[in-house]
């Protein structure tokens, strides 16, 4: 397992692809369980309310690993998206790990918008740190998508853009704006 740890490390500082990990359906399903756990847990602090939660995380992971399969199998790479999905849910499940202990600064702010009075310092600077692991993410997320199409990362970047707005396009549709979000 250190293995595994090293090539998401490398990933993570773009020095290795999803190419480089193992092929195995079975760790795609055990990291699928983890990113749906995690994500249940965020949301459970960012949305306390929210009644329909599981099924909004089931419906996210489902469209993004159905997007992720239908471009590679229209670009012909369909052998790849075993170990695509299992580097992008790798890399979702420890961004939302890393961001996990974030949450609760934020979560006066789900109930009222933050205005220059209600926030602090510590506000300000977790806002910073989520903004920049924000950025580093969708850099990784593109750099994943470029080695697995074989594409330059400008392009990757825009395809990564453009499969997150369609996904947040149909779980609005299905799901409507939920409060807080």
């Amino acid at each position: 397992m250190p293995a595994l740890l090293v090539i998401l490390r490398d990933i993570l500082f773009l020095r290795r692809g999803p190419q480089d990990l193992p092929y195995s359906p079975l760790l795609l399903a055990i990291v699928a369980v983890v990113c749906v756990l995690i994500s249940l847990w965020a949301g459970s602090i960012l949305m306390p309310k929210q009644t329909d939660t599981l099924l909004r995380v089931l419906s996210g992971l489902l469209l993004h690993l159905g997007f992720l399969y239908l471009l590679l199998n229209v670009l012909q790479h369909q052998a790849r998206f075993v170990q695509t999905a299992f580097a992008s849910l790798l890399v979702d499940v420890l961004f939302t790990a890393v961001v996990l202990p974030l949450l609760p600064i934020f979560e006066p702010f789900s109930r009222n918008a933050p205005t220059p009075d209600n926030v602090n310092g510590v506000a300000a600077i977790a806002s910073l740190l989520l903004l920049a692991l924000g950025v580093w993410r969708i850099i990784v997320d593109a750099h994943i998508l470029r080695a697995a199409l074989e594409i330059r990362l400008l392009a990757a970047l825009l395809i990564n853009t453009g499969l997150f707005f369609a996904a947040q396009v149909v779980l609005g549709a299905l799901f409507g704006v939920s409060e807080g979000s």
